[in-house]
């Protein structure tokens, strides 16, 4: 699987060995310790989950890569936010940060709307960007509200369609009936603060009721300064090193409301409003001039809101086509406004108050219908599940903005048409049917997990008065129709009872972003256009996964190695060339050629009182992830993979579960100018600029518990514990080492968290 050229470089970093070391110890402890039993790990081996297959399913049993962070684990590590959760996950990343926050999920080199991300299957909106002053992402989640979040690697349409095709992330809510436990009332209060970015926040949870009809609800409270970075200074501009003041808040609140009139039928409703507001003081804009103005100050004022009602019915009916039905019909807004407000100094007309004002909104109206059937056709047992997806996307956009004169009042001449759109008003129609048969064979020693899906998409656009009248000569916004079909075929073979072998071949898609297809944009200043492109044609990706899994009574091991194939990604802004007869040059989005992936991932968790009983209460787990790939046609890297990356800890709970400490190292290998395509730093007829390598690192944090009561508990955190000054390349991608804010892109040095959680 592995070519020559793509071997892991060890120079800097030695995380192959080391790992093999670690691993293949702790395997040949497994071997003579055969008579411990490890609830911890049993439990993580019974984990079930949803997302991989569509149906409840033992983690164990998964011929796939899937990874689950729960409830306890978000405590333990204190987790604030989506990057918090993936912070022991090599493999998984998210970037971001400043002014607009955290993005979404990049996995196994692949992100952006490319990742499917759910909340309790609910697809959240789409991220979008437009420019200096606009960027809505996917950091509208409260992780307080989470029960657990369940990441599937490599591509997965042929169980949830389109965007799929790195993966999926989904966010399961939780439930009252998790708190209750024979009470009919019972709750918790919590708050935390977080020293990385001067962050509190205050967490109430109450459920009530019973077996039959219970109810709960979450509200959570956060403040927060800006992410810190390594250096601090008081420099005004683009010399500046540190990350620019902030001051932000978020609200959730959370509500459902489960009713089980019996043991064969629940309904669900669920009711959630997030909302964030930021106040940004764009210190690195202050002192800089464009095309001859000063910049003084720069100010963004920036708001998000997602709000989601859904509503989930099942039934166990035992006859007929199905034993099981369920339907999941939602409605989800999302909401991003960003204001930019600018003072400025024009040599010709003095001082200048300039204004850009941004909007993208997204509405989700959706439709999941799912059933299920068991039976026996010879030796062979079957679960055949089937059913409809629906989703409807209403999508707009649109950009304002204005200069005024300080002294008299009058407003400057714009260089762009105001107000306009970025793209048409667009509804995006989806339509889905699958279909997947869990065949267990040789008496359950064997089980194969074929999937089709067959998927319809619509896009039609809607070219009013705003859109036309900030775009003129732009061409009339097209639609199209394309449909696709995913296949997926899963193996798992049990070799003995804690020996298993699994592979996988998988297919995603990703249909044509509406920007991509009808963007609309023109500067006449800066003599350039972008122009729609509605021949583009859907994104698609093929995976294949082999591993082994050791399912041992003191070790949980899997290893795995996989191989990703993409075409046809699509390029949103590609120079098209000039155009003579409107003197504009001309960019557009366009399909590239193909593009491979491949990697290797292995984790393990292991009880080390096995080894004796003077380490009762021990555990420990690592984690490994390379990754290496490359545009096959124009033989260049992809920049968007993560180095190579170990995660090795050992963890101690006293036997009474009094209190518990746990320390963790993460060593991620170097990114050598040779795994990067510096292509964007280069201009014509000017020397060459070599990238800048992100340096291999190593960082040690320590994560503890105190449990001062039954009810009242206390998780403490110090990351980065040897203050070490390193540079994350999920954050830098291609940079230009000259720059003289380049060390603005630090990560954070020392830093800690604490939280206080209080049950009744």
């Amino acid at each position: 699987m592995f070519s020559k050229k793509n071997t892991p470089s060890l120079q800097g970093f030695t995380g192959l060995s080391l790992t093999a070391v670690a691993f293949s110890t702790l395997l040949c402890v497994d071997a003579v310790a055969k008579e411990a039993v490890s609830a911890s790990a049993r439990d993580d081996l019974d984990t079930l989950i949803v997302t991989a297959t569509r149906t409840e399913k033992a983690l164990s049993d998964v011929p796939a890569t899937v990874s689950v962070i729960d409830a306890d684990q978000i405590e333990h590590q204190i987790s604030n936010n989506i990057r918090d959760l993936v912070r022991y996950e090599p493999g998984v990343s998210v970037a971001g940060g400043g002014r607009f926050g955290l993005s979404g999920f990049t996995i196994r080199g692949i992100g952006g709307d490319r990742v499917l991300t759910l909340v309790d299957s609910t697809p959240t909106a789409d991220e979008f960007s437009f420019g200096p002053f606009l960027s809505s992402r996917r950091n509208s989640v409260d992780v307080d509200a989470l029960k657990s979040v369940e990441i599937v690697r490599g591509p997965s349409s042929s169980s949830f369609g389109s965007n799929a095709i790195g993966g999926v992330v989904n966010f399961v809510t939780k439930d009252p009936i998790d708190y209750l436990n024979g009470k009919s009332f019972a709750g918790s209060a919590k708050a935390n603060y977080s020293s990385v970015d001067d962050g509190s926040n205050v967490t109430v949870l109450g459920a009530m009721g019973n077996a039959k009809l219970s109810a709960m609800f979450v509200v959570t409270q956060r403040e927060f300064s800006e992410t810190e970075t390594y250096f601090s200074d008081d420099r005004l501009g683009s010399d500046r090193q540190s990350q620019n003041p902030l001051d932000g808040d978020n609200t959730n609140l959370f509500a459902k409301m489960v009713y089980s009139p019996s043991d064969r039928q629940t309904l669900s409703l669920v009711a959630e409003r997030f909302t964030g507001k930021s106040d940004t003081e764009v210190l690195s804009a202050a002192n800089t001039f464009s095309r001859g103005v000063l910049t003084q100050s720069q100010q963004g004022l920036d708001d998000r809101t997602r709000e989601r009602v859904s509503l989930d019915y099942r039934i166990r009916w035992d006859q007929g086509l199905f034993d099981e039905f369920s339907v999941l019909g939602y409605l989800q807004n999302s909401d991003a406004e960003q204001l930019t407000l600018t003072e400025r100094v024009s040599p010709s007309s003095g001082i200048q108050d300039r204004e850009r004002s941004s909007l993208y909104s997204q509405e989700n109206v959706g439709l999941r219908l799912q059933f299920d059937k068991k039976f026996e056709l010879g030796s062979s047992q079957h679960l055949v599940s089937y059913g409809l997806d629906y989703d409807r996307s209403d999508s707009e956009t649109r950009r304002d903005g204005s200069t005024v004169n300080r002294a008299t009042g009058g407003q400057a001449i714009e260089f762009s048409n105001f107000p306009t759109r970025d793209f048409p008003i667009s509804e995006y129609t989806s339509q889905g049917f699958f279909i997947q048969d869990d065949i267990s064979l040789m008496h359950g020693r064997l089980s194969v997990i074929p999937a089709l899906r067959y998927d319809s998409f619509e896009l039609e656009p809607e070219a009013d008065a705003i859109y036309l009248a900030g775009n003129p000569g732009s061409p009339t916004p097209e639609g199209f129709d394309e449909s696709e079909v995913s296949l997926k075929l899963g193996l798992l073979y049990n070799l003995t009872d804690s020996w298993s072998a699994f592979a996988q071949y998988s297919e995603g898609f990703r249909a044509p972003s509406l920007d991509a297809v009808n963007v609309g944009f023109t500067n006449f200043a800066g003599g350039y256009t972008a122009i729609p492109n509605p021949d583009l044609k859907p994104e698609k990706g093929e995976g294949v996964e082999v591993g082994f899994r050791h399912n041992g009574e003191f070790v949980k091991f899997d290893a795995v190695i996989y191989q990703n194939k993409y075409t046809d990604f699509i390029e949103s802004l590609s120079v098209r060339g000039f155009n003579p007869v409107t003197r504009l040059l001309e960019f557009q989005a366009r399909n590239l050629p193909e593009a491979e992936i491949e990697g290797l991932e292995l984790k393990l968790l292991a009880d080390l009182s096995a080894i004796s009983d003077r380490l009762r209460g021990f555990q420990a787990r690592a984690a490994f992830a390379y990754a290496s790939g490359e545009n096959t046609e124009e033989d260049n890297p992809i920049n968007s993979i993560d180095p190579q990356q170990l995660v090795f800890g050992v963890a101690y709970s006293a036997i009474n579960d009094r209190w518990g400490l746990e320390g963790i190292l993460t060593a991620s290998g170097r990114k050598d100018s040779s795994d990067i395509d510096a292509s964007s730093l280069q201009i014509a007829g000017e020397t060459p600029v070599s990238p800048f390598e992100t340096p291999g690192y190593t960082t040690f944090d320590m994560l503890g518990y105190y449990n001062v009561s039954e009810s009242l508990r206390l998780n403490w955190g110090i990351f980065n514990a040897t203050d070490k000054r390193y540079f994350s390349w999920s954050e830098e991608f291609v940079q230009d080492p000259r720059t003289a804010n380049f060390d603005r892109l630090s990560e954070v040095g020392r830093n800690y968290s604490v939280s206080v959680k209080y049950t009744f």
